[in-house]
Parts: structure tokens; sequence; C-alpha cells
């Protein structure tokens, strides 16, 4: 097979490819994400999973400890098989029943106090691998949130979201980076950094931060950022600017609205900052935004790292960067819709907020390590 890329901006369209390409696996399917939640959504995936072992097709599934936790132990239960291997990235310290299934080290005693000191530290990332020849990857959690569903029948106002269909090299690359978080070791910087940029260990997510501002300091020409949940790290916000002050053009499309209610609040604490900067900050108000995308230059970054310190900081994330053209060209359409959908913030005419719902925003500074 070919190396190519596909695009997915809506979910209806990106859970039918991928349920379709699992249907069609043959021998292994690699499944990590953060939410996976038994709704209508969730149940087709499941349902297709199910398929795949009855085919003998082996599996492997690893889901978050805190984003799945609802429906974790049915998930479990149902893909109970010799076929499927479910394992669960740090399960909640009093969640027992789901010790067996922990992605972790150490017995007794040791375990619970690993859990307790990891409770921050949650498995982000959305990736599925089929026959090691097909990677998805992206913003979407299996959940009907996604689609906004209000009614068993229908889905309504869907969020805004990203996906990413690839073949090619890239495949290997990623199986070997999710056998790495699977038995938890450390890869190779080189290897990683060809392709995509990934945090696992403590090291790593020291690295990932690194490259990403190694990066968006490249940048010639643009940045236009995309993100859900904007609480950038200084050094990330030292970067936008002086790109933005050498006359670059740095545009920043941030939620109006969103599911945690305090993060338009704290995003409006650096507003100031960014306009006098010269970046241009656009709030969009069209549907939940939760995509976390880039177009840098003439490449894009598409995967679930948001801009903030739980992100950059804590949590096990994945993008790929890619200088495909027609993803490019796609991404950027996109992006230009979006200010049409959106509110543009300048110094003239800033969002305004009574004084104890602005104070939310600068309180919320202090905890930025935690969000």
């Amino acid at each position: 097979m070919g190396a190519g890329q596909r695009l997915f901006l809506t979910p209806e369209e990106y859970f039918a490819g991928l349920i379709a390409d699992i249907d069609q696996a043959q021998t292994t399917i690699v499944l990590e994400v953060y939410i996976f939640e038994l709704g209508i959504v969730g149940n087709r995936l499941l349902e297709a999973l199910e398929r795949a072992t009855a085919r003998r097709v082996r599996l492997q599934v690893l889901i978050d400890g805190v984003g799945s936790y609802r429906d974790a132990d049915a998930i479990a239960t149902r893909l109970d098989t010799p076929e499927c291997a479910l394992r669960v990235f740090h399960p909640l310290p009093w969640d027992f029943a789901l010790y067996r299934r922990a992605l972790s080290s150490g017995r007794g005693l040791s375990r619970i106090l690993h859990l307790f000191a990891s409770l921050n530290h949650r498995d982000h990332r959305k990736l599925c691998i089929i026959d090691s020849k097909i990677a998805w990857l992206g913003s979407y959690n299996i959940t009907d949130d996604h689609f906004n569903y209000r009614e068993a029948a229908g889905a309504g106002d869907y969020w805004h979201d990203t996906g990413l269909r690839v073949t090619g090299p890239v495949v290997d690359s990623l199986a070997t980076n999710f056998t790495q978080v699977w038995q938890r070791k450390t890869g190779s910087r080189s290897k990683r950094s060809l392709y995509f940029l990934s945090s696992g260990e403590i090291a790593q997510r020291r690295r990932r931060k690194l490259q990403l501002a190694q990066l968006l300091g490249l940048a010639q020409q643009r940045i236009w950022i995309t993100n859900a949940y904007f609480n950038p790290t200084a050094r990330l916000l030292k970067t936008l600017k002086a790109v933005a002050t050498e006359g670059k053009s740095v545009r920043l499309i941030v939620p109006a609205r969103t599911d945690v209610v305090f993060f338009p609040l704290l995003a409006r604490s650096y507003y100031a900052d960014l306009l006098q900067a010269g970046i241009q900050v656009f709030e969009y108000d069209r549907r939940v935004l939760h995509s976390k995308t880039m177009i840098i230059d003439d490449q894009a970054l598409v995967g679930s790292t948001n801009l903030n310190y739980r992100s950059l900081f804590h949590d096990r994330e994945l993008d790929l960067l890619t200088d495909d053209p027609d993803i490019v060209a796609t991404l950027e359409s996109r992006y230009e819709q979006d200010i049409g959908n959106s509110t543009e913030i300048t110094l003239l005419n800033p969002r305004k907020h009574p004084w104890l719902i602005r104070s939310v925003g600068w309180l919320a500074r202090f905890l930025r390590y935690w969000l």
C-alpha cells in the first residue's frame, strides 16, 4: 500500500471510515484513546472490535483510567477474549477492580502509591493502527460528545474536531512508538522527530516541549493555530511573540465556548499580551471547538496536544507533522472558514466581562500548572 493521508473534519465521516477499516482488519489492531464511552458511537466501535476478535484479529487496547473511568470495566468485560489484551493507563487508586489491567509496575502498596503519585498524569493520545498499514489519529475521543447527540435518533451540532488517516512508512514508526508506550520504554529521539511529536515519560515530555518551541521558532512565513484549551507556557508564549514581532503572520483561534467552562476566561487573560505583540486572536463561536491543529509555513500539525500546561507537562500526547500539500490546503481553507465564524479580538474591541468573571481567569493562571 502506498503512502497517503486524508483529513477528516466531521465525526460522522471519521468514525465511519475508522470502523470500515477495522472491519477490513486481517491480523492486528492497536487502539489507544483517552475517552472510550459506551454511547451510540462507542457501542458501534466496540461492536466492530468484537467482530474483529471473532475473526481472530489480535487486539491491543489502551484506555485512560480517568477519561474512560465510567465504562472501562464494561469494555474490558466485552473484550475479554484470548485475542484481546486490554490495559488501563493509571487507573484511579481506589478503582481496585482495574488494578489487574493497570499499565504500571509494582504490586500491593507500591502500586497504590504509584497510582496516587501518577494521578495527574494521563494518556491523552488518540491512535488506532490497523494491520501495521493504516493509522488514525487526531483529537477525536470515542464518545457521543463529539457528535453532540441529544437524542438516540440523531446528532446535533457536532464538535469542531480534526482527524487524520495515514498510510506508508510513518505507520511503522507510530506502531513502534505505541509499543514503547505499552511496554513503558523510551524510544529514539531522532526517529520520533522525523515524523511526529510524541510525549511519554518525563524526559520525553521535556524533549517534546523543546521540539515544539524549536519548530515554531523556525517559522518563516506563518503560524496559524487552532487550539481548544489555550494556556501557554512562558517559553511557548515568548516564541509566538518573537515570531510575530519579526513581521510574520501569527494567528490564534480559540473557543468562545467549550466543555471546560473557565478555559475561555483563562485564555482571555493572555489577549492583551498577544495583541500587543502583533498576534491576531479570534474567538470561534460556531460550535464547541476541540481541535488541536497548526499550520506552520507549508506544514500542518494535527493531533491531541492542547497548548496548555496539562498537555505539555503532564499528559502523553501525539501529533503528526505533515507537508502533504492537499492536507495543508484543506486545513488552510478550513482555517479561513473558521475565521468567518469567529469574532476578532482587538485592543480597541476586547471581550468585556464583569470584574468578578475576569478575576476567575487570572486566578486560574495561579493554577495553570495543573490545568
